[in-house]
Order: C-alpha cells, then structure tokens, then sequence
C-alpha cells in the first residue's frame, strides 16, 4: 500500500473515531497553531494557485516593496484558521460558511506566526468564532477576523446557546 493511500485511510478512520464522540464546547473556548512558512511553503503554493506575484519569491523586487522583502501569501495565514477549525476547534467535520478577514500587516517568509480561533456565538450547530493571527517575536496581529461555521454533529452545544 502506498504512503499516500495509507494516510488517507489513517485520516478516516481517525475522523469516524471524532465523530462518534459528543464533544462539548462553550463561548470563550479558545484553540490555536503556530507554523513557520518557508520558502519552499510560498512556492509550492505559488505553483498551485499560479500566484506568481514576485511580491512572494523575488528578493529584489520585494526589496523594492512597500514591504522590503518578499511576503507569505494572505491565503496561506489564512489556510492556519481553516486548520485549527478543522483538527482542534471545534474540530474534524467542522465545515466553514464564511469568513471576513482583514489583513493588517504582512507575513514574512521564516517568521513564526500563531493562529487562534475563539468561539464568541453559538446557536445549535451553527457557531461563530473570533479568529487572528500574530507574530509574536513583532508583537504584532496580522490578521483578525470572524468565521461562521457549522459544526460536526458530534458536539453538544445545545446547553450553550446564545443569540
């Protein structure tokens, strides 16, 4: 069996074993994840999404930038939220509706960014969370935002309803 096939099936099986459970949450749970995106993260992505601006990849033309070097893709730190939703809060099976993002100071390639997520409404399934990004060797949010999404069918959220 190859390495990708067996961790697609490690990934099920880990998603059937999640939802099966009733997991509880409240407003003010809070989750978050810290990565480092390098440059080989910004070009792969350049390669999928064909976003090439050289604003990403080009050290002289960054240079040149209001930025003074090249950036990590807004979609990449954004990518962060998506996975704490996705594996931490509320967690596999979690599907997002919407997101109003603001983008307030870039992302440099090598910098250590933190995402977190916290749950501010939740009415049934529905659930809306509180989400931003910082750099905290700049001390510096990069990014804030709100998320709206429906969590698994496996959380009880009932007892924590709000408006």
């Amino acid at each position: 069996m190859n390495v990708f096939k067996s961790s697609i099936l490690a990934l099920a099986k880990n998603f059937r074993k999640c939802s099966n459970r009733i997991i509880s949450y409240k407003i003010g749970d809070t989750a978050e994840l810290t990565k480092t995106f390098t440059k080989e993260d910004v070009s792969v992505f350049a390669q999928i999404t064909g976003d090439s601006n050289p604003i990403h990849q080009d050290e002289d033309f960054a240079k040149s930038s209001l930025f003074g070097r090249p950036i990590v893709h807004g979609v990449l730190v954004n990518g962060l939220i998506s996975a704490v939703l996705g594996t931490k809060l509320p967690g596999p099976g979690t599907a997002v509706l919407s997101q109003e993002l603001k983008f307030l100071s870039p992302l440099y390639i090598g910098e250590p960014v933190t995402a977190r997520i916290e749950i501010s409404k939740m009415n049934r399934r529905l659930v809306q969370c509180q989400a931003i990004c910082f750099v905290p060797a700049r001390d510096k949010i990069i990014l804030t935002g709100t998320v709206k999404l429906l969590a698994p069918s496996g959380l009880d959220l009932n007892s924590h309803e709000t408006s």
